[in-house]
């Protein structure tokens, strides 16, 4: 990865969180606080919502919404009153079927905001929040285009904070030991694993790392380190990522066997929760009670199954890197992925979508902030997932009962989403299009991307018509990682984890076709 020193704003930016840090490491959250800030925070999330509204878009005349919301004639009044009359949700579902919403594509700026009489040129940090404090900025580490910025603030650290209180609690995990085996830094899901830990009176002992910590921008490296040092002195403990690739599933599934006694949790994706329990399973060792505590991919039957198997249990968040948690994992659920919305902080509606990517209409979800510790300013911004919400009381104890909104059967129909990074479909067109079909022959139909899921474990197939003839398999697989790695950091992580797990395989056959006729790029089935 290409080294280089931050830029001033960045420096200062960091200094400013690192300032903040140690108070907040020094004072933790209790769980019976959590549940009291957070019924308060649920019972007032209309006149939160409407405050958002007029500080951060009626007030900030740059806001990308202005102009969607001047098309759909709807001024910050009109909102106020609607949220009264019908509720936060349903002024959300006004406003998107007035044309107020913003397209995964558009969001990340991989493509202009066009509506009738609007044509807007969008980058990703015309969506940051004004109101938010300036303080970390990272990388999402992981998705379509150039990675993005993300603002990571120790306010909404401490929000988020509350939630995992109560799901810890409710889990009887409190003061159990906890490692990571998630990306290092410049991924932004394990830092912030860790701070939330230490906001609840709990540290992480051990940090497994896909990527290698000492191949990073030198800027993330001064910055763990930094936070490490605030973290010593304030008298808690910062663990070093080591690197410990797909192949390696075993060593953590060793550290899980050392603690069985005690309990122990393991902070990870789903697919990494598999290969751990696998290597448990094939070498014997004893990892049953283990918590998996999961992000950042579906959470699907066939994983469940194989985790259980090991005798461990597994509890899957719903979060989408540049928000943040979305949904809490419900400790009675419906499906293996059913997530409490966390409705105080984020509000979430389903619309129809057509020209998904299997070629049908999906119910997408959009989600909305609420709150001004929010680092992006979202109004109906979709997330390239869809899946059931329903209200229920499902009585688990993770949240207070009043938070009833339950999500589940969570799918990403925008994005290829593996090992616990996205590709958007967008970033594929060219690899599948123009890449291998210049390469190595054929048309753009005769190539296709399909992610499925076999044994619980996330596999990608390129699909290869046999039209085009002999090919060396190994040497396409190597094309499309090294495609990957040169489209910008988040891909090359991508294609790091990739290569590492052996992911990614050449499968000859006819692309699928959808009942519509048409051969996508990209198919999940």
């Amino acid at each position: 990865m290409t080294r280089r020193v931050g830029t001033w704003h960045e420096v200062t930016a960091a200094a400013g969180f690192l300032v903040r840090l140690g108070p907040f490491l020094r004072s933790p959250v209790s769980a019976d606080e959590a549940r009291r800030r957070l019924e308060t925070s649920l019972a007032t999330r209309k006149a939160s919502f409407a405050r958002f509204l007029r500080r951060a878009i009626h007030n900030f005349p740059a806001s990308p919404y202005r102009p969607l919301l001047n098309s759909a004639r709807l001024t910050i009044g009109d909102i106020e009153r609607l949220i009264d009359q019908v509720g936060v949700e349903g002024t959300l579902e006004r406003l998107h079927d007035a044309g107020v919403h913003v397209t995964l594509e558009e969001f990340k700026g991989l493509k202009p905001l066009r509506r009738p009489g609007i044509e807007l040129a969008l980058r990703p940090e015309d969506f940051d929040n004004p109101l938010s404090a300036r303080e970390y900025e990272t990388n999402t580490g992981g998705s379509g285009g150039d990675a993005r910025r993300i603002l990571i603030g120790l306010d909404l650290l401490e929000h988020e904070a509350l939630y995992h209180a109560g799901f810890y609690e409710a889990h009887g995990a409190t003061s159990w030991r906890a490692g990571l085996w998630l990306p290092a830094p410049p991924g932004a899901v394990g830092i912030k694993s860790v701070l939330i830990r230490a906001k609840l009176g709990a540290s992480v002992a051990r940090w497994f790392s896909q990527i290698r910590p000492d191949d990073v921008d030198v800027r993330h490296k001064a910055f763990a380190a930094a936070i490490r040092t605030v973290a010593r002195v304030s008298g808690w403990r910062f663990p070093r990522p080591e690197y410990t690739p797909a192949a390696e599933a075993g060593r953590v599934a060793a550290w899980l066997a050392e603690g069985r006694p005690h309990g122990t949790i393991c902070l990870t994706t789903p697919s990494a929760a598999v290969r751990v329990c696998g290597a448990a399973l094939e070498r014997g060792l004893d990892v049953a009670g283990t918590l998996f505590v999961l992000v950042g991919e579906p959470f699907t039957e066939a994983k469940a199954r194989v985790i259980a198997a090991a005798g461990c249990r597994a509890a899957t968040h719903y979060a989408m890197v540049e928000a943040g948690m979305i949904g809490l994992a419900c400790r009675a659920p419906a499906a293996p992925d059913d997530v409490h919305l966390v409705s105080d902080k984020i509000a979430t509606i389903q619309r129809n979508r057509s020209g998904a990517v299997n070629g049908t209409s999906t119910r997408a979800l959009f989600h909305t902030s609420l709150l001004a510790a929010a680092p992006k300013v979202m109004l109906n911004v979709e997330s390239g997932d869809s899946g059931v919400i329903e209200e229920r009381d499902c009585g688990c104890g993770v949240l207070p009962g009043s938070f009833r909104r339950h999500l589940h059967t969570i799918r990403s129909y925008e994005k290829l989403t593996s090992e616990g990074m996205h590709v958007t479909g967008t970033s594929l067109i060219s690899l599948v299009e123009e890449v291998l079909v210049r390469r190595y022959g054929g048309r753009p139909t005769d190539w296709q991307l399909v992610e499925r899921e076999e044994g619980g474990l996330p596999k990608v197939s390129l699909v290869a018509s046999p039209a085009i003839g002999a090919l060396d398999e190994r040497e396409v697989v190597r094309t499309v990682l090294d495609h990957l790695r040169h489209r910008g950091p988040g891909e090359q992580l991508m294609a790091e984890v990739w290569e590492n797990g052996e992911t990614l395989r050449v499968v000859r056959a006819e692309p699928h076709v959808t009942t519509a006729g048409k051969i996508q790029p990209l198919q999940k089935l």
